[in-house]
């Protein structure tokens, strides 16, 4: 599945994309072109632009509207809509938070230098997007990411 996400809802659009879902996000976007750039890449547009949700629906576009505030309720309207499987949160299926590229997986040796010490110490694996060449690791982000997409699975 290929999501749009509006500029309302950055924080979720780099959530999908570390859980391995291709999610653009423009932080500032022309509704026409946000909604031209859905039809013809087929993509599913997530917002809570009524006026944005309108005008998707007269063009045919796939949607889910966000109605809750909360982003544990905001990722069960995703699911109960898109019926997505969420599974773990892994770098070797993760994109990348910035860019929405891919990443693969980078040796420690490679990375000397480039990150700080103490990561490379206490770190075996890491990941570097192939777009942007953001470097990542499993560090506390993602422990605490497990602990959302767990949350989340409770709900569901």
């Amino acid at each position: 599945m290929l999501f749009l996400v509006d500029a309302m809802l950055g924080n979720i659009a780099k959530k999908l994309r570390v859980l391995g879902f291709d999610s653009e996000y423009f932080s500032n976007i022309d509704d026409s072109k946000l909604i031209e750039k859905a039809k013809n890449e087929n993509r599913i547009i997530i917002s809570r632009d009524h006026h944005l949700i309108e005008r998707a629906i007269k063009h045919n576009i796939l949607l889910v509207y966000i109605t809750k505030e909360n982003e544990i309720e905001q990722f069960l309207e995703i699911l109960k809509i898109t019926h997505l499987q969420l599974d773990e949160i892994s770098g070797d299926s993760a994109r990348c938070t910035k860019c929405n590229s891919l990443t693969s997986k980078i040796s420690k040796l490679e990375l000397e230098n480039k990150i700080p010490q103490g990561v490379l110490e206490y770190n075996e694996k890491f990941w570097k997007c192939v777009g942007c060449h953001q470097i990542y690791w499993e560090g506390t982000h993602i422990k605490n990411l497990q602990e959302f997409v767990r949350k989340i699975k409770l709900k569901s």
